[in-house]
């Protein structure tokens, strides 16, 4: 790629948020997604504006964020019961047949409504110099999840029940680099009606 002024330019890297929404809430008993917080926002909407906030390096174009899930603007699971994986290869899905030139996922799940725009720029930062994902110690969500042959792959066999559908897994086949867990709440997520009644305080 050449600049008007005749200088090679860097590629860019072309990143797509992701909310991960299509879960059956079934310890929460509603939809989750949908529950309020207390700045008003929904849990959907407290993610969608997380990842809103972020000030991507440079080098690195963030496109909108899309949504997984069978609900009003969402792109739903091409598979039933696929878990995360089975969202994330719809995501992968959609992309492609819109061509929609894509080279990362930042994948960030919906009920964790703690994390901040800071935390998933670090991420940005480490999965913008090496062809793994990436994620937080021992907490596989959120992460950057590099759209590589061997990701969609394995996103592919994954969803057809031919892989064991896990991010674990996932992370094991095309390998992750694990920065240090930061310090405080915001990993906590919330499953079930005692854990958003204590977050409400």
């Amino acid at each position: 790629m050449t600049s008007p002024s005749g200088h090679q330019s860097m590629p860019r890297t072309r990143v797509c948020p992701v909310v991960l929404a299509g879960g059956l809430s079934s310890r929460m008993g509603r939809d989750k997604a949908l529950l309020k917080l207390s700045n008003g926002r929904t849990l959907l909407e407290q993610a969608k504006h997380q990842l809103e906030q972020i000030e991507p390096p440079a080098g690195m174009e963030m496109m909108a964020p899309l949504v997984s899930g069978r609900r009003p603007g969402g792109i739903p699971d091409r598979v039933e019961a696929a878990g995360p994986l089975g969202g994330l290869q719809a995501i992968d899905q959609h992309l492609r047949q819109w061509d929609l030139g894509c080279d990362a996922l930042l994948v960030v799940p919906v009920d964790m409504p703690l994390l901040s725009p800071g935390l998933l720029e670090q991420l940005c930062a480490a999965g913008q110099t090496v062809e793994q994902a990436v994620c937080f110690g021992d907490y596989f969500l959120p992460c950057w999840l590099p759209l590589g042959a061997r990701s969609r792959k394995y996103l592919d066999a994954a969803a057809a029940g031919n892989a064991i559908a896990s991010v674990r897994a996932l992370f094991g086949f095309i390998g992750c680099v694990q920065l240090p867990a930061p310090e405080g709440d915001w990993h906590v997520n919330l499953n079930r009606p005692e854990d958003y009644s204590q977050l409400l305080g």
